[in-house]
């Protein structure tokens, strides 16, 4: 068998197609006369959606609509017996993976926005773990009026540092644990130095546990959006 071209063989061509994603929600425990703010949820590397957002559920006796999108690409994150997790990008293609990430934010907004009422002008967006440099792109893309971003346990992605001077300053909170092995505080150290020097109003909390969410940080994240929001 031969071919004409065969360079052709190695060429990569890109294809858009529909796609299915899955969410999950939290609902505030009673009703208030105000909009609740929304607040998207971003998972870590191999984590799932729901189980993420149990970790917030203290939260709902705040004034909040939580929403946990689930990342797009599913890996096994082992084999025997079988567990899939779920992340939002890899090195491969990456600007493309952003760009259908914030595609994904701006429907999933629309589609909650649908079922729930919330005040449009109070969207929050917070991250773990790799969340955190979306939670930031999601910021940086403009697509959403976010009014404030939560990283925890993350560093300040180089792409998002170059849009920096574009960007409206909004607040933000960075929550790191002391014994993180995987984002020590130093990254936070670095982000904050990063985010000051563009006018970016910087709270930082430092909590026990490790790379994970605790009942600690969740109360911090509660507090700290309560002030944001004025409640």
């Amino acid at each position: 068998m031969s071919f004409e071209n065969e360079d052709a063989l190695a060429t990569i061509h890109p294809l858009t197609i529909d796609f299915t994603v899955y969410y999950t929600m939290l609902l505030p425990e009673t009703a208030h006369e105000q909009p609740p703010a929304l607040v998207l949820a971003l998972h870590g590397y191999g984590q799932k959606c729901r189980g993420f957002l149990r970790q917030f559920t203290a939260l709902r006796n705040r004034n909040l609509l939580l929403v946990a999108p689930q990342g797009p690409h599913q890996i096994y994150m082992q084999m025997e017996p079988k567990k899939v997790g779920f992340n939002w990008l890899t090195i491969y293609q990456k600007e493309n993976s952003i760009r259908d990430f914030i595609g994904y934010m701006n429907r999933l907004v629309h589609a909650v926005s649908e079922q729930h009422r919330f005040d449009p002008d109070r969207i929050f967006v917070l991250g773990f773990s790799q969340g955190v440099s979306m939670a930031y792109r999601l910021l940086a893309s403009g697509i959403l009026p976010v009014a404030g971003v939560v990283a925890c346990c993350s560093d300040l992605p180089p792409d998002v540092v170059e849009a920096l001077p574009a960007i409206e300053p909004v607040p933000v909170l960075l929550a790191h644990s002391p014994d993180d092995p995987v984002a020590p505080p130093e990254k936070g150290d670095e982000a904050e130095r990063i985010l000051s020097t563009y006018q970016f109003p910087v709270t930082r909390v430092e909590y026990a546990g490790g790379h994970v969410i605790t009942p600690e940080v969740c109360e911090l994240v509660g507090d700290w959006l309560a002030e944001c929001i004025g409640n």
